[in-house]
């Protein structure tokens, strides 16, 4: 698993960027409301966008030809990855061009093959949202890119009845404390956990991944344990103090997360397989 994309840091869009932003509440709430999208919502973003679909590939364009911040085309290009991945999207064969990977998205879509064409086209509302959201231009012609790109996302998902509060149900916070704790856990005791992860047989640890994303499904938010496993990277990042880091150190980090948000959901063996790292090294939890 990749725990890294270009211009990965704390946050993909960065505390300070974020706090200046004008539009930086909206991609707080975009975060928000893709951690609870459910197949209906995407399908219908998906068929919203159809319209006017040559009018909204000439906004994608105008808006990334316009990024002419280096440090905001790196994030974004970082956030593209992780929603990728979020969305079981291959990944672009070049990396280290912002630029080029925010576009891949949109050439994907136009270039899969029938078979995977559907899906690749149904998410890319949520690119859209993001670019808007992110790049847009403040001026009128600005705001009326902006309108455009993000309507399947705005009457789809908004006003959303989740916050970040409770982005991943009603165990969120305790989910949350887990990472906050990592954070402020010495480096040699996180490492540590990542070592035991390490250790635990593969098909194992696989099963009781597929285990929580079984229970997301179940739940009828399947997007909640990836994107909780995205949560987790920074946070895995912050504590190590380098990235990307180990990804044995997220995916012990994420197994004590998820074991708090799916609390009620999974199975005790699995339960006990994904807190294990961090029972080890002696962390208690907050459930």
């Amino acid at each position: 698993m990749s725990t890294s994309g270009p211009g990965s840091g704390r946050d993909d869009l960065g505390r300070a960027l974020l706090a200046q932003h004008p539009r930086g509440e909206q991609w707080r709430q975009l975060d928000v409301t893709i951690a609870n999208l459910t197949f209906e919502q995407i399908t219908h973003m998906g068929s919203l966008a159809e319209e006017r679909a040559a009018e909204r590939q000439a906004v994608r364009d105008r808006i990334i030809a316009r990024i002419s911040n280096p440090e905001l085309a790196g994030r974004l290009a970082s956030r593209w990855i992780r929603w990728k991945d979020t969305f079981g999207l291959p990944m672009p064969a070049e990396l280290d061009d912002p630029i080029t990977v925010l576009h891949h998205p949109y050439l994907l879509a136009q270039q899969a093959p029938p078979e995977h064409s559907g899906w690749h086209k149904v998410v890319l509302p949520v690119f859209d949202a993001g670019l808007a959201i992110a790049a847009a231009g403040g001026d009128q012609a600005g705001i009326a890119d902006y309108e455009l790109l993000t309507a399947p996302w705005r009457r789809v998902c908004l006003p959303s009845r989740f916050t970040a509060t409770d982005a991943y149900g009603p165990h969120t916070q305790a989910a949350l404390r887990v990472l906050r704790h990592a954070e402020a856990t010495p480096t040699r005791v996180v490492r540590r956990m990542g070592q035991v992860c390490a250790e635990i047989d593969g098909r194992r640890w696989e099963g009781a991944y597929h285990a929580v994303t079984e229970a997301a499904i179940a739940w009828g938010f399947p997007l909640r344990a990836r994107s909780l496993y995205w949560e987790t990277v920074p946070a895995a990042e912050e504590a190590v103090g380098e990235s990307p880091t180990d990804p044995s150190v997220v995916n012990a980090l994420w197994g004590a997360a998820a074991s708090q948000a799916f609390a009620g959901r999974l199975d005790s063996d699995t339960s006990v397989l994904l807190t294990r790292p961090w029972r080890t090294a002696g962390l208690p939890l907050p459930g």
